[in-house]
């Protein structure tokens, strides 16, 4: 058995500063657990490296020569971490204390469980929407066109962000964003490791319903939070400067790519728990 208990992988593009702001949460944490940081590196001429060197220099630091996207990269830091269980995470997101154990326990007793997340808040305290139902094909559109403030988008974009469920609860989720994703490392290297075709969004999405399609639960679990610094680049602005954003189209992209992927398969979830008597 592995002697580190998680491998804390976060991916570095254009946050150093959010980046210095959750290694420091993680320290001041001090979960109780063995753990090992691993800091993927997409954008090496931010200084990133010498940040590690002088402030956090028990990181592992693994260095990419161009940007890969957010699930080539941690593909990468994946397959160069040791720990038997992986947590995927954001540059911007602060760990409250025992929040790492809590999962860690979580897992340990359930070894059905394939990937947890923890209930995100936003820095005033106030929930954050983390878990989401399958996207339709509508759903880009009315969460960035006017659209959305019809009665049939504010609908649609409350079932797809579970707004209408107690998110108090400890439930099994379609999804869970990829801010912070909990997962076994073993479960995770049979379901297979992130899909390199999606640059960035939707891997996350793509990743969990692999994770039902194996045979393994996806689990929204509140009693470990963590508040995250979230800023959708995607949703930026008006529509107009939405249309000229680069983070839109990429967006728009990996949406594209997720529904061909898809196309006229049944939800695997509910599958799931059909066949198991609805766990």
């Amino acid at each position: 058995m592995s002697e580190i208990d998680v491998s804390i992988l976060i991916v570095h593009t254009y946050e150093k500063k959010l980046l210095r702001q959750t290694l420091r949460s993680i320290r001041r944490a001090a979960p109780k657990i063995s753990y090992e940081v691993v800091i993927i590196d997409n954008n090496p001429a931010a200084g990133m490296e010498e940040l590690l060197n002088r402030e956090f220099s028990d990181a592992v630091y693994i260095k990419n020569e161009k940007n890969i996207g957010f699930g080539g990269a941690m593909n990468v830091g994946i397959r160069g971490s040791r720990g038997r269980y992986v947590l995927i995470f954001n540059p911007d997101i602060v760990v409250h204390p025992g929040s790492l154990e809590t999962m860690v326990e979580y897992m340990d007793l359930y070894p059905d469980v394939g990937i947890v997340g923890p209930q995100l808040l936003n820095p005033d305290g106030s929930l954050q929407y983390s878990c989401y139902a399958l996207p339709t094909l509508m759903q880009p559109v009315y969460r960035r066109t006017p659209l959305g403030k019809t009665e049939s988008g504010k609908r649609s974009i409350a079932e797809y962000l579970m707004m209408n469920v107690d998110h108090s609860e400890e439930m099994n989720v379609d999804s869970l964003i990829g801010a912070a994703l909990f997962t076994r490392r073993s479960t995770l290297e049979e379901v297979g490791l992130f899909d390199e075709r999606f640059f960035m969004y939707y891997e996350d999405n793509d990743l969990c319903r692999r994770f039902w399609k194996n045979g393994h639960m996806v689990v929204y679990l509140p009693k470990a939070k963590m508040t995250h610094y979230h800023r959708r680049a995607s949703a930026d602005g008006g529509l107009f400067k939405q249309l000229t954003n680069r983070f839109t189209w990429i967006h728009m992209n990996s949406f594209v790519k997720y529904i061909k992927k898809y196309k006229g398969q049944e939800n695997p979830r509910l599958k799931f728990e059909k066949e198991h008597g609805g766990v």
